[in-house]
Formats: structure tokens, C-alpha cells, sequence
């Protein structure tokens, strides 16, 4: 009975941990596009079966070996299983580029078959971690913890609903780490495994768990105390989102409602675009400001105009000038999504593997479609007009002209009935002095960095329940980024009574070389940018740009007479102004990185972005390295057994100190702890080494030990002895490699 019964709670304890391990399986078809689980859940059970009855690994890894080649070629070829020259090389051939393109970081292009190889190599690495923390530690604390973490995070942030796996989790965890429990104890006090001893355990720890969980099933739920963290935690995940209070992470995002707060930065890239200059990347338009953020007036339905490649696209932002020469811009898309980016002025869409293109009339976004689903592109090709504008006719608009009475723009113009004054009397006493639209807005564009105001992405404050967001950065902390100066100057400009718009897309880019006399520019998440339009009833819808620190690519003809031809020669450089690359924001020098540089221009600042840009590109591989360091010191910490030994060889063979032998003989009671020969507390030194000496057939220890007795309590001299003994204690901690 003794034998049975404690065969039938191993496999209790072996069925419980499969069902615990299952529960990493089954959310997988959901959030991959993952198939077949069955039979990577059977291959987890038959390795689970292989440990429990003690089957030889020879012949249980030839069995699991088998298992895989048979799955894999049964998913992936069509001939039979017997064609064995057909399907193993091309199997075998796949794993090894698969390998390679590991080890180049090229995760994407590995094959499902090399995929489908690795995913049943973690699940034999897992059962046996598995089979090792119930036969041997008796612990599975640890494994069951970060379950429930594993299927806490898939419920929150995937489509997986974890409600009933969690109640199993907790169901299998506690009978398991019971039964585990248990299991200790026996060992522990050498107690006799009966059906009487069993009974005692398992009425109680199953009652226990019964009535736990109906208790926290029927009790009343008590409301949260604490703050929902999930929000917070996704704004590092979901884009450009902000929400009040909330550090925001840079990228493109589409809810605007709830302006502020500081971000971070994310250097992912979006798209590689090559052109013949720097410009900026338009996605879509907003118009009704809230007090809080940006909405739109009429709700985006990605209905509307449609047009196809090739096809003349049916915008028209704005005129300019006719000798403005048409160029191309290719784009390589690395961060796929359903809308397109485009360039100020677009003609037609030269390339794009797309049915169709719809453009939503409520913000000019445009999106790709493969029939009636969203197609995302991987590359696609303009052909547009630079921004080129007259000068003459920018400053001859002092009025809304043709468009007056009509209604049409009085979106553009719209502003929240509770904007505070002072808003309004600032934009009247910036703008006082222009008698023309275009200086008005130049002068709002300029009063920014004319003022004191910074660029800045900490510490950047959320407005309260009755704050208004742009009064609270005119007046209050005149420090931001894009998102303060776009929005302030748009509601700056429409409490001046002319019509403007909020417009989100991305800067040019970096600047990383040059292909057929084109320039390549490569565009990140952090150049996701907001900026300003303003509508000119005789032009249409010029870019301006208020955020300190940047500059956009729009060129003015100046092609009209002033009093000065040097002011007019100032002026125009300084409208012409362009940036090849990508406008950083406005910084105070590091007093701790210096600002000299030596002949080769060497910076340590420079160093420093340097090393956290390598660091950035290869996060993966470090993740990689660091897993694979963690998994290697677990192994040598849990086989140390077999080589501290030869290390405390090496060691005491150096040691000179009178009290080596003392300090050794220690070292040897440690490591026979750790080979297994325990001692228990109340056994004397001799008594143990002749456990000692039994096991291992010797009479090594019990000299060692009395060699170690004289010097301790006769103070004998250390130095003679160490040498005598020290042949002795080599061989026997030798004996604790085996």
C-alpha cells in the first residue's frame, strides 16, 4: 500500500501540473495564428507520462523525437510519412536556415515548420523543468505564480477571456502546492505514507478549497480601491494616445479627446521614404477643439471618394504655383497599418497593391482596401507638387472673401463658449498690428519662440476639470510639445476670426543617404508630428509650423516689392528655411558631458546616443543574450555540485593562512550538504563521518574529522595537518562529483 499510494499521489500531482501547463496552451490559438494545439498539448501529456514512469531518455527522446518529425511532416507535406526521402531533407533543410536566420535576427522569416519545431522544444524543456520542481524540490510556487500572471496579462491586453482560467488556475494551484505540501512533510518527518495519512491531508485540503472558492464565488465583490493601472500601462503600448495624467509613448494615434501629459520616446521605425527633399507626411485633419482636445465635426467613416492607382486622387489642398516641379516619393512601410501617408499636394498614386483608396471627407484620411477589407501596404509610390506659394496672393487675403455668409468654414472657426478671454484678447494683441491674414498668422507662428516658450516632453501638465488646455500652456506653464503649439496657435488664429485646423502625420525623417540623386529618409515613431493649417480663400490650405524648434518645407514665392530689397532678401531666407533633417528639440547642455570634441569629433554625448541607439536596434538580441545567460547560471547553480568541487580545489591549493585546514574541512560539510548526505542537527561530527565513510566505502572523512577535532579543541598547529590531510580531502570531495 505504501508503494501504491504513493505512485497514485505522484500522478495526481503529475495530471495536476499537465492541467496547469495546459492552461499556457490554450490561449495561444487566439492571440497567434497558431493551429492544431492538440497536438502539442498531447506531446506536453506523453512527455508528462515518459517522467512519471521512469522511462529510460534514450528511449523516451528517440519516442518524443519521432512524435515531432511525424507532426511535422504531417502539417506541412502532403506525401506520405513513408516517403521518407521527400519530406526529412526538406525538413532538415528548414531548420537550418531557420537557425541562421536566428541567429541574423531575422525572426520573420523563418518558416512555420522551424517555428512549429522550436514552440515543441520549449514544451519538452518545460515538462521536464516541470518533472524536475514535483520529484525532486517538491516546489511549484513559482511556475503556478507567473500562470497566473501569464493569463492576467493575455485577458487584459489580447482578446483571450481569462474569467475561466483563472478560476481553474486557482482551483489546480492549490491542490497542487497541498499535495506538494504534503509530500514535503513526509519526507521531512520520516513519516509512514498510508491510506490513514492521506485521508487526514486530502478531506481537509479539499474542503478547504471547495469552500474558499464558493465563499469568494457568492460573497458581495467589494468596488476597487485603487486606481485602474491598465490605462496607464497601455499608454506605453497603444500608440499616441493621451489621457489625463498619463505618460504617453510617441508614435501615431487616433483618440486626440484628452490632450497632455508627458511621453516617451520610441525610436520604432514606421516607413524608409525616398524623395528629392525633406517634407512633411499629412494622414489626417481635425477641427472641433473641446477645451481638452480635438474631436471632429462630422464623425469619420471611412466612406467617400474612392479612387484607384493611377487615378487622379480627388483632394485638392491648395493652389501654388505652376512652375512647381513634379516630383515621386517611395515609401517602404516597416509599421504596417490600413491608412496611407502622403505628401502636400498629391497628383496620383503611382504603386500600391490595393483595390481601391477611399478618402474620408470628415478628416482627408485615406485608407487601402482589398475588396471590403483593409488592405495594409508594404510599399507604395507618389507623385505630387511641391508646396510653392505667392507671396502676393498670401498677403492680398484680409477677409473670407467669396466664402463670406456662407456657412462653409464656420467649422474652422469654431471655438468652445467657455474658452477664457484672455485667449481671446492674446490673439487680438498679437495680431492687432497685421492687416493681412498671412502676416496674422506668421506673427502667432513667431510669438511662440519669440516668448520664451520651450520644447519639452516632462513634466508636461494635464489640464483640470475647468482648465482649458491651451490657456493653461499660454499662461500657465509655456512648456510642451507639438501637440501645445499646434493646438494653441489653431484656437489663437480662429479667436483672430481666421479659419484653421489641426493636421497629425509625421516630419521628413533622418536623413540616412542618398539613391539616384534622391534623398532616403527614415521615419520613427518619434517623428510623429502635429501642426497647423490655414485656409486662404484664394490659395486653400497652407502649412504652418508653430513648435519650437521646427521648421517645415513650405517655400514662398516672393514675388512682390518691398520698401527694402535687403528686408526682402532677409525675409525670404528666412520663409525659405528648410531642415534636411530631422529638428531636434531644444535642449540645456549636460554640464557633466562637456562641450568640447577632440580632432575626429569626438563627443561624449554623442558616445552616449551612440551606445543607447545600439542598444535600442538590438533589445532583441540583448533579451535573447540575458535569457540565455539566466538559463545557463541556473544550470551550473543547480549542477554546482559537480564543479565546486574542482573549483575549492583550486582555491585551498593556494590558500597559505594558518587556518586553511578548518576553512576546507567546512567547505567539504557544505558540499557533501549539497551532494545529499545531509546532517541532521543533532548528530555529532563523528557519527556523521562514519555515515559518510559507509557511503562512499572509505575512512577518508572519519580522519579528516578528527584531524579537524584536535585542531578545534586541542589547538593543535594548522599547517602540519593541512598537509597530511590534504590528500585525503581532495579524494573525497572528488567522490561528491559523481
Amino acid at each position: 500500500m505504501k508503494f501504491g499510494w504513493h505512485k497514485a499521489t505522484f500522478f495526481i500531482l503529475y495530471l495536476l501540473s499537465f492541467l496547469l501547463l495546459w492552461e499556457w496552451i490554450r490561449p495561444i490559438n487566439q492571440v497567434t495564428e497558431t493551429s492544431y494545439l492538440h497536438l502539442f498539448v498531447a506531446f506536453a501529456g506523453l512527455s508528462l507520462l515518459f517522467y512519471f514512469f521512469e522511462v529510460d531518455w534514450r528511449i523516451s527522446g528517440a519516442i518524443k523525437i519521432l512524435f515531432i518529425a511525424v507532426t511535422l511532416q504531417s502539417l506541412y507535406f502532403n506525401t506520405s510519412i513513408l516517403e521518407v526521402g521527400t519530406w526529412l531533407p526538406e525538413t532538415v533543410l528548414s531548420l537550418w536556415e531557420g537557425l541562421i536566420l536566428t541567429v541574423q535576427q531575422d525572426w520573420n522569416a523563418v518558416s512555420n515548420i522551424y517555428r512549429s519545431f522550436l514552440f515543441f522544444v520549449l514544451l519538452w524543456l518545460g515538462t521536464y523543468l516541470l518533472h524536475y520542481w514535483i520529484s525532486v524540490r517538491k516546489q511549484l510556487f513559482l511556475f503556478y505564480v507567473f500562470t497566473v500572471i501569464y493569463v492576467a496579462l493575455l485577458d487584459t491586453f489580447s482578446p483571450y477571456n481569462g474569467n475561466a482560467a483563472v478560476i481553474r488556475i486557482i482551483l489546480i494551484g492549490f491542490l497542487l502546492m497541498g499535495l506538494l505540501t504534503f509530500q514535503r512533510i513526509l519526507d521531512q518527518e520520516r513519516l509512514k505514507q498510508s491510506m490513514n495519512q492521506y485521508q487526514k491531508w486530502m478531506i481537509p485540503l479539499v474542503a478547504m478549497v471547495i469552500f474558499s472558492s464558493a465563499v469568494a464565488y457568492a460573497a458581495p465583490k467589494a468596488d476597487p480601491i485603487w486606481p485602474d493601472p491598465v490605462p496607464y500601462i497601455q499608454s506605453f503600448s497603444d500608440g499616441a494616445g493621451s489621457g489625463p495624467g498619463g505618460v504617453n509613448r510617441l508614435g501615431y494615434g487616433v483618440d486626440d479627446t484628452a490632450l497632455g501629459g508627458s511621453f516617451v520616446g520610441d525610436d520604432t521605425k514606421v516607413f524608409d521614404v525616398v524623395t528629392n527633399d525633406a517634407q512633411y507626411w499629412r494622414i489626417e485633419t481635425k477641427d472641433l477643439y473641446t477645451g481638452k482636445g480635438w474631436e471632429n465635426a462630422r464623425t469619420p467613416t471611412g466612406e467617400g471618394a474612392e479612387f484607384s492607382v493611377g487615378e487622379q486622387i480627388p483632394l485638392s489642398l491648395s493652389r501654388i504655383s505652376e512652375e512647381s516641379d513634379s516630383v515621386t516619393a517611395t515609401f517602404d512601410i516597416n509599421l504596417k497599418y490600413s491608412h496611407i501617408v502622403y505628401p502636400y499636394n498629391p497628383i496620383l498614386l503611382e504603386e500600391g497593391d490595393a483595390d481601391r483608396f477611399v478618402l474620408d471627407a470628415a478628416n482627408e484620411k485615406i485608407t487601402s482596401y482589398n475588396g471590403n477589407e483593409r488592405a495594409e501596404l508594404s510599399e507604395y509610390e507618389w507623385t505630387f507638387r511641391e508646396p510653392d506659394y505667392s507671396l502676393t496672393a498670401l498677403r492680398e487675403t484680409t477677409g473670407l472673401g467669396d466664402f463670406e455668409g456662407t456657412g462653409e468654414l464656420d467649422q474652422f472657426l469654431q471655438l468652445p463658449e467657455e474658452l477664457p478671454q484672455r485667449v481671446r484678447d492674446l490673439a487680438v494683441e498679437i495680431t492687432e498690428s497685421e492687416d493681412n491674414w498671412y502676416d496674422k498668422a506668421t506673427a502667432v507662428e513667431s510669438y511662440f519662440s519669440q516668448n520664451g516658450f520651450v520644447y519639452d516632453q516632462e513634466d508636461i501638465p494635464v489640464p483640470g476639470s475647468r482648465e482649458d488646455y491651451v490657456d493653461q500652456f499660454l499662461f500657465e506653464s509655456q512648456r510642451g510639445y507639438c501637440d501645445n503649439f499646434s493646438t494653441s496657435m489653431v484656437v489663437l488664429l480662429r479667436a483672430a476670426d481666421i479659419p484653421a485646423r489641426w493636421v497629425k502625420g509625421y516630419t521628413e525623417g533622418e536623413l540616412t543617404g542618398q539613391s539616384d540623386g534622391q534623398n532616403e529618409y527614415e521615419v520613427t515613431n518619434n517623428n510623429a508630428h502635429s501642426w497647423v493649417e490655414v485656409f486662404f480663400p484664394s490659395i486653400g490650405w497652407v502649412p504652418f509650423e508653430p513648435t519650437v524648434g521646427f521648421t517645415n518645407n513650405v517655400s514662398v514665392n516672393y514675388d512682390i516689392d518691398t520698401e527694402s530689397d535687403t528686408e526682402t532678401e532677409e525675409a525670404a531666407e528666412e520663409e525659405e528655411q528648410e531642415s534636411p533633417e530631422t529638428p531636434e528639440p531644444m535642449e540645456e547642455e549636460d554640464p557633466t558631458l562637456g562641450t568640447g570634441s577632440d580632432e575626429q569629433g569626438f563627443t561624449f554625448g554623442q558616445s552616449w546616443e551612440d551606445i543607447k541607439a545600439f542598444v535600442s536596434e538590438n533589445k532583441l538580441a540583448f533579451l535573447v543574450a540575458g535569457l540565455i545567460l539566466a538559463l545557463a547560471a541556473f544550470v551550473l547553480y543547480r549542477i554546482r555540485f559537480r564543479w565546486l568541487p574542482r573549483v575549492l580545489i583550486l582555491y585551498y591549493g593556494i590558500k597559505k593562512d594558518d587556518q586553511i585546514f578548518t576553512k576546507a574541512y567546512l567547505s567539504l560539510l557544505k558540499q557533501l550538504d549539497r551532494y545529499g548526505l545531509k546532517r541532521d542537527e543533532t548528530q555529532t561530527l563523528s557519527a556523521y563521518a562514519r555515515e559518510v565513510d559507509r557511503f562512499f566505502s572509505t575512512k577518508e572523512m572519519s580522519k579528516l574529522t578528527a584531524q579537524y577535532e584536535r585542531i578545534v579543541y586541542r589547538q593543535d598547529k594548522k599547517e602540519p595537518q593541512w598537509r597530511d590531510m590534504r590528500e585525503l580531502w581532495e579524494n573525497l570531495i572528488k567522490r561528491t562529483t559523481g
